[in-house]
């Protein structure tokens, strides 16, 4: 099941025009107003991590497709051991990315790969222009990771950085040129049909986990005042 309904064409036209949806509450579970915009930044119910891991199964999915090797999700990192790193790299020794695999820019060599998916009218994005929004990101994610990377795990780092309404920064375009390349050896196909495959692959993932957003059901936890079963009198006879 695709989680598609009769409303959901018309969800779409208003993420993208900015209209308000009926029956939304005016009030968000977290206590704020809430609006499109809220919901596509709220990690009340989980939506902003959903998002993020179903695009990044999806780019797992297309490495399948385009004959990676050694692919693993959530692949944890060497221990660092107390090397020298730059300041602002990550070090901690259960730190993971999101995807790992060899054969996709060199045969052997092992690369790495993390996504993030913004919303460009966030707080922190809505004073810069696009291109600026995505190469901020990147930046951000390679300060995090590359030297590690490069230095401690001997691969090589990409960050893929997307926007909920489904652009692509420069890394996550090469990689897209890349894996279409890829398939176009291993399945035949013409290299300017795959790209387009996977750019409405991944369009269409993000507008599904994005539209889910605006009308999933968010509430906070409920602390379970229930009682323990093992301590109800259900009235038994006792076994003899």
């Amino acid at each position: 099941s695709s989680g598609i309904n009769a409303e959901w064409p018309l969800r779409p036209g208003a993420l993208r025009y900015n209209f308000c949806l009926k029956d939304c509450p005016k009030i968000c579970a977290c206590g704020a107003m809430n609006s499109i915009n809220h919901a596509l930044i709220c990690k009340t119910g989980g939506y902003v991590s959903m998002r993020h891991n179903w695009l990044r199964n999806c780019i797992g999915k297309i490495m399948e497709t385009a004959k990676c090797k050694d692919i693993q999700l959530e692949p944890p990192l060497l221990p660092t051991n107390g090397y020298p790193l730059p300041p602002g790299t990550i070090t901690g020794d259960q730190s993971r990315l999101d995807i790992s695999a060899r054969s996709v820019w060199n045969v052997l060599e092992r690369a790495f790969f993390d996504v993030r998916v913004f919303h460009a009218p966030a707080p922190t994005n809505m004073n810069k222009p696009i291109p600026q929004m995505y190469r901020a990101h990147e930046n951000e994610k390679k300060r995090s990771y590359n030297a590690r990377v490069i230095h401690v795990e001997k691969g090589t780092f990409t960050p893929l950085v997307f926007s909920t309404t489904g652009g692509a920064g420069i890394e996550a375009q090469r990689l897209i040129k890349k894996l279409a390349q890829q398939m176009e050896y291993a399945t035949g196909q013409k290299k300017a049909d795959a790209i387009g495959f996977i750019r409405k692959r991944l369009r269409f993932e993000l507008l599904k986990t994005t539209v889910i957003a605006l009308r999933g059901y968010r509430v906070k936890k409920k602390i379970d005042d229930t009682n323990n079963i093992g301590e109800i009198d259900l009235n038994l006879e006792p076994k003899i």
